[in-house]
């Protein structure tokens, strides 16, 4: 066996998928924590600033934990199972994280969104309605209750849908490489 772990079982998938994982959910805690408490204390305009380049941060390292964690899946297990284990992961991570940023960027200034039917203006709340905002973008559905308004809240809706498609149609072009479980 070579040196990298054989994925071929799932508990070594998981293990693996968890080890790779690491330091993207701990750039993710980070940014989240800077994003919630330290950003609505500066300035807005560096704020913004700020929280753009902590998002970019963040696509890049789901980006390159996509590509990494497919092409194991493809090189060394080829099991749909995993594929669908990784993108579920991926798609949690994704509308999770934007979530975070829409919700530090409305606690910036709630300016950025006009929302209609609000739970609540708390920091529980306006993660609630941020986490919905996010999952209504990453699926295209749009409803329109809460829409962006500044050129900030519109560029962070435009990298999570970018974002979306990527990880989407990469792993769509790789499906005919990947077997079904039997």
């Amino acid at each position: 066996m070579s040196e990298e772990k054989d994925i071929e079982t799932t508990a070594a998938f998981y293990g693996q998928l968890f080890n790779s994982s690491k330091y993207v959910l701990l750039v993710v805690l980070i940014a989240t924590a800077i994003g919630l408490y330290v950003l609505p204390n500066i300035n807005a305009i560096y704020a913004v600033i700020i929280l753009l380049a902590l998002t970019l941060l963040k696509i890049g390292f789901i980006i390159a934990l996509s590509f990494n964690q497919l092409m194991k899946i493809i090189g060394q297990s080829h099991l749909l199972s995993h594929v669908l284990v990784l993108f579920g992961f991926l798609i949690v991570l994704i509308v999770l994280s934007f979530a975070i940023d829409y919700t530090a960027l409305h606690f910036i200034d709630s300016a950025h969104f006009k929302i209609n039917n609000s739970s609540g203006s708390n920091g529980l709340l306006a993660f609630f309605d941020m986490s919905y905002f996010s999952l209504i973008t990453f699926s295209s559905v749009g409803y329109g209750d809460i829409v962006p308004i500044t050129v900030t809240a519109k560029t962070l809706v435009a990298l999570e849908v970018a974002l979306r498609f990527f990880v989407l149609v990469f792993g769509i072009a790789n499906v005919n490489r990947i077997r079904v479980n039997k």
